[in-house]
């Protein structure tokens, strides 16, 4: 332990806690807990004692070694080799930090509020509280929250994979080509339906899929409409129960 071997170097340099706290300008309960391993002195609190103590570099954090170069290349040797580890201590610190940002917000929960119902078919009543908004971890989904919104979907053309009462969480894109054979929300003439979405391009024709057999597609010309609007796709489920 690096703890061990700091109390090592300064019983070797003949002084106490007080002392070393006073050169690295710490508080002396900090040197205390370093040499009993609570907590790990920082990169800077060995480079401290490297350049004040004369301390040999690899050695303070491997343990390998001397405690002290006694020549003027194995100084030189010892501080390459003392560095090398220093760096590689530091860039895995910058990885568990990294890490750290990254889990942390994955794991940061974002509310979306549901906007409404989506056709999936004929209406059918709900026996279910109609909820406000839906709770995601963010890492559960890709871009900005600010590009999705949530829809209650009503009707059962999308089953079995999509249920009456399910939530379905939209990320907004207009793009007809890249979400082509996606499940998407379409508005048609203002009127919002859920189903899977392929581009017909040599008809011109948008079809709307159910999943649910006994329904059947919708063929749109879009000249034929006033409105059509591909909002997106379905990026997340919430089934309730």
């Amino acid at each position: 332990m690096i703890g061990e071997r700091i109390r090592s170097l300064r019983l070797v340099l003949k002084k106490k806690q007080l002392d070393i706290a006073r050169d690295l300008k710490l508080n002396p309960s900090a040197i205390s807990q370093m040499e009993s391993g609570k907590i790990k002195p920082s990169l800077e609190n060995m480079q401290q004692l490297w350049r004040l103590y004369g301390v040999d570099l690899h050695w303070l954090l491997t343990g390998c070694g001397a405690m002290f170069a006694d020549n003027k290349q194995s100084i030189a040797e010892s501080r390459n080799k003392g560095w090398e580890t220093l760096q590689q201590m530091l860039n895995k610190s910058l990885e568990e930090i990294a890490k750290a940002k990254v889990d942390l917000v994955d794991a940061e929960v974002i509310d979306i509020p549901v906007q409404g119902e989506i056709a999936a078919g004929p209406p059918v009543d709900s026996n279910l509280p109609h909820a406000d908004t839906v709770s995601i971890r963010r890492g559960q989904i890709k871009g900005s929250p600010g590009s999705f919104i949530s829809l209650r979907v009503n009707g059962h053309s999308m089953e079995p994979s999509l249920h009456h009462d399910d939530i379905v969480v939209i990320h907004q894109c207009n793009d007809w080509d890249k979400l082509s054979g996606k499940i998407c929300a379409v508005r048609i003439d203002g009127a919002i339906t859920l189903k899977m979405m392929t581009m017909d391009h040599k008809t011109s024709t948008v079809v709307l899929l159910p999943i649910n057999e006994e329904y059947n597609p919708i063929l749109i010309k879009p000249d034929e409409h006033n409105d059509l609007t591909l909002i997106g796709n379905v990026a997340s489920l919430y089934r309730r129960f």
